[in-house]
């Protein structure tokens, strides 16, 4: 590892409390959609050095007092210290610190990239709010492909990335920088997801948006030579529950019909987030999108069995 590689990793590690930290090229991500590629945010971009905190387990713990025992006191301690507010401001300021320090300390350009709710758009298709991660438009950066491509984790059969430490309980931040670095290769061998054989995201899914591999329903995910296969995931049923907008997924009212026998469409979303008020207090989002994530809170990868099952805080 060149020397300023390692400082900044040092860096991110110690002085901004990181978890992890990798950094991948930004060639690699040059088949991403037009204007969300590296070189179109940053030209001249050589780097994309992404970074994680995990989120803390007391949080988790949080969310299954909600969804086991249904404590609303402990889902709005899940939503503030796990989910929105706390760990999206904290990596919000953590960004800029380190685009601050590469462009102080070394002189190249760094594009510090928002994260979480803070990437909230509107889609030029339809007028609903851009969903959590890259699977609509108006986000500007896919933060965890650039983190797969960085080493830092594997792609589940959620679609959704996880880490060897933390499962997907992990928040990631992102900077692109002009600065030549040491690049992290993506993560080979063995997929941490347990595919087929566990399947636990398709059974705790409360709207059926995961389908299972006996579907057919699949995509293939990845970057750097390496790939993943992962379920097609039905977004519009997944918002329906993370946004909540119906009063069985935790919403204040049903804002839309029930989605056991159909498929929501962009007009029927958008309908419904029209009459969905926004409120503020939920969070830093518009549409606050942690309502569900039960895909994420019970997934088993990341030691989730020692973290929670053996010490009595979820059931298996």
């Amino acid at each position: 590892m060149t020397n300023e590689t390692a400082k900044i990793k040092k860096f991110i590690l110690e002085d901004l409390d990181m978890d992890l930290a990798g950094v991948c090229d930004a060639g690699l991500l040059e088949d991403e959609p037009e204007g969300h590629r590296p070189s179109d945010i940053l030209p001249g971009a050589r780097s994309a050095i992404v970074y994680a905190y995990r989120v803390p387990d007391g949080g988790t713990q949080a969310a299954f007092r909600y969804f086991e025992d249904g404590s609303l006191p402990a889902r709005a301690i899940y939503s503030a210290y796990s989910a929105d507010l706390a760990p999206n401001a904290a990596m919000l300021f953590r960004t800029f610190d380190l685009a601050q320090h590469i462009e102080r300390s070394y002189g190249y350009v760094a594009c510090p990239l928002p994260s979480g709710p803070m990437q909230a758009g509107v889609p030029l298709s339809v007028p609903v709010p851009a969903f959590a991660a890259p699977f609509k438009v108006g986000l500007p950066f896919n933060i965890e492909r650039a983190a797969f491509a960085a080493g830092l984790g594997d792609y589940g059969w959620s679609g959704r990335l996880l880490t060897e430490e933390y499962g997907p309980r992990v928040h990631f931040g992102a900077v692109i920088t002009s600065m030549p670095l040491e690049f992290d290769a993506p993560r080979g061998g063995a997929p941490i997801c347990g595919g087929e054989s566990c399947l636990i995201c398709v059974g705790r899914c409360p709207v059926n948006a995961i389908p299972g591999p006996d579907t057919g329903q699949s995509r293939t995910l990845g970057a750097g030579g390496v790939l993943r296969k992962a379920a097609d995931v039905r977004l519009n049923r997944c918002i329906v529950a993370a946004c909540a907008l119906r009063k069985e997924y935790g919403g204040i009212e049903d804002y839309i019909d029930s989605v056991e026998h159909e498929e929501p469409t962009d007009a029927s979303l958008a309908e419904a987030f029209a009459k969905k008020p926004v409120n503020h207090w939920e969070g830093l989002d518009h549409y606050p999108k942690w309502k569900c994530d039960k895909c994420l809170i019970y997934c088993p990868a990341g030691k989730w069995k020692e973290r929670f099952a053996d010490r009595n805080l979820a059931a298996d």
